[in-house]
């Protein structure tokens, strides 16, 4: 039997390459790489001024997998 007490593990996995050039660095990376997510993390959603809504269980993740990209310039 599970303890209601906790939350199941997971992992949350992130990660960022960087590429450096004289004055410019170009990286790009991604967020939730495993892309878990929290099912049902708020009880009642559908009646905010309901009796059962309790928006206060959250223990996970709950946007997906995400990338990113950018670039830095040295300005001096």
């Amino acid at each position: 039997m599970k303890d209601a007490k906790k939350s199941p593990a997971f992992y949350i996995l992130h990660s960022q390459i960087t590429r450096n050039f004289k004055k410019l660095e170009l990286y790009f990376g991604c967020e939730n790489i495993t892309n878990f997510t929290q099912h049902k993390s708020i009880i009642g959603a559908e009646d905010p001024f309901g009796e059962y809504f309790d928006a206060s269980i959250i223990w996970g993740p709950l946007m997906g997998r995400s990338f990113y990209a950018g670039l830095r310039f040295d300005i001096k």
